[in-house]
C-alpha cells in the first residue's frame, strides 16, 4: 500500500475523495481523485491500493493533454479573477435569442483574440479547455432557467437544460 503520512480531503463523493498530499516520486504537491474502494484511511494516514497507485502515478508523472475549444463572443469583460463572455442561445421553439453570459477563470483563458472585422461589432476569439467552458455553460444555463424561465412553472412543464440550443457564430 502507498501510504501518505500527511494529506489533504478536498472534496469527498459517495464514490471517492479528492486528495491532495505531496507526491515524493514527483517532488511536488498533487491533488487526485482516489476511489473509496481503493483506499484505507488509518488515523492521519491515507493508505491507497498497490495497483491503483501505479497507474494513478503513471497518471500523474504522465498527464493527458486538456482538450481545447475556441468560441467566439460579443462580450469579453476581464475582472479580477473571472472574465465575462456571452454565448447566444435559443431555449425550445421559441423565436427570440438569448445572450447568456458565462463566467470563466481567467486562469483558464488560455488566449483571446480581438477580431475587429465589422466596426461596431465587437467580436472575440476565446480558447479555453472545453470541461471549463462545458461546465461554465451549463451553471449559466441553470440560473437562467432557476431565475427565469421555470420561474412559478408547473414541475412537470419546467424546462431543462437540455431544451437550449446554442447557437454558433
Amino acid at each position: 500500500m502507498k501510504t501518505f503520512e500527511v494529506f489533504t480531503e478536498k472534496k469527498r463523493t459517495e464514490n471517492a475523495i479528492l486528495v491532495s498530499a505531496f507526491v515524493g516520486e514527483v517532488g511536488k504537491e498533487e491533488t487526485f481523485f482516489v476511489p473509496l474502494s481503493k483506499l484505507e484511511i488509518q488515523g492521519e494516514k491515507l493508505l491507497i491500493d498497490d495497483d491503483f497507485w501505479s497507474i494513478k502515478l503513471n497518471d500523474i508523472k504522465n498527464p493527458a493533454p486538456e482538450k481545447m475549444i475556441t468560441k467566439i463572443s460579443a462580450l469579453y469583460d476581464k475582472g479580477e479573477k473571472s472574465t465575462k463572455v456571452a454565448v447566444k442561445a435559443r431555449l425550445k421553439s421559441f423565436d427570440k435569442v438569448n445572450e447568456i453570459w458565462l463566467f470563466l477563470p481567467n486562469s483558464k483563458v488560455a488566449s483571446m483574440e480581438e477580431l475587429n472585422e465589422v466596426e461596431d461589432e465587437p467580436r472575440f476569439k476565446i480558447t479555453l479547455p472545453e470541461w471549463v467552458y462545458n461546465s461554465a455553460l451549463k451553471s449559466a444555463l441553470e440560473y437562467q432557467l432557476t431565475n427565469f424561465w421555470n420561474k412559478d412553472v408547473a414541475e412537470d412543464q419546467k424546462y431543462s437544460v437540455e431544451d437550449f440550443t446554442i447557437l454558433e457564430d
